[in-house]
C-alpha cells in the first residue's frame, strides 16, 4: 500500500477533552519548570509485569488503560507522581481501592485523583501532590528484587545468570534472554 490516501487513520482533533485541556494549564502553572507534564500514557508504557511469562494476566490488565497525567522530574525524567481526573460522577462511584490504586502503590508511584472542576485551588493541589510524594517516600518500595531489568539493547527482559569464570567468578549478573545473538549485560547492584 503505497497510496498513504488508503489509510483509514487520521488525526484527532481533540486530543485532550475540554476538562483536561484545563487542569493541563492548571498544571503548568502549578510545576513552572520543575516537573515536565505527559498527557494520557498508556500503563504498558509506564508499568512492566515481573516474570512476564508468569504472569500473563496481570500483564493484560495493563492494556488500553492509561494515566491521566504523568510528572516526570526534570533532571532524571523519572516518574515522580500521576494524577487521575474523576469527574463528579464517577468519584462516587469509584472504588476505593481499585486496580489503578493498587498499581501504583506496589510501584511506589503516588497517585492522585482530582475531581474535575470549573476552577482548581493551586494550592490545595500543591499540597495533596506533596503529600502523595511524601507518603510514599515514608513506606518501603518494592525490593528491586522482584523483578528483572529490560536489556538496554533488545527491550525485553533479562534474565538472572552467575559468572563461571574470571574476576567475577560466581557473582550475579543480569544477562539478555537473546544470548549469544546479544550479549549485554547489566550489574545486579545497579536496578
Amino acid at each position: 500500500m503505497d497510496d498513504s490516501s488508503a489509510y483509514p487513520y487520521r488525526l484527532r482533533q481533540d486530543f485532550l477533552s475540554s476538562a483536561e485541556g484545563a487542569f493541563f494549564r492548571v498544571l503548568q502553572e502549578m510545576v513552572r519548570g520543575r516537573l515536565h507534564i505527559c498527557p494520557k500514557v498508556s500503563l504498558q508504557e509506564l508499568f512492566f509485569t515481573t516474570r512476564p511469562n508468569e504472569n500473563i494476566l496481570y500483564a493484560n490488565k495493563l492494556q488500553r488503560k492509561h494515566i491521566d497525567f504523568l510528572l516526570l522530574r526534570c533532571d532524571t525524567l523519572k516518574p515522580a507522581l500521576a494524577v487521575q481526573l474523576d469527574y463528579p460522577r464517577q468519584a462516587d462511584h469509584r472504588q476505593a481501592e481499585g486496580f489503578l490504586d493498587n498499581l501504583c502503590a506496589a510501584a511506589a508511584l503516588p497517585l492522585v485523583y482530582v475531581i474535575v472542576r470549573p476552577t482548581y485551588d493551586v494550592p490545595t493541589l500543591a499540597a495533596d501532590f506533596a503529600e502523595a510524594m511524601k507518603k510514599v517516600r515514608g513506606e518501603n518500595a518494592l525490593h528491586h528484587t522482584d523483578f528483572s531489568p529490560i536489556c538496554p539493547k533488545c527491550g525485553i527482559t533479562m534474565v538472572l545468570r552467575f559468572y563461571k569464570d574470571g574476576p567475577k567468578k560466581g557473582e550475579r549478573y543480569y544477562g539478555c534472554l537473546n544470548f549469544p545473538q546479544c550479549q549485554e549485560t547489566v550489574e545486579v547492584g545497579t536496578t
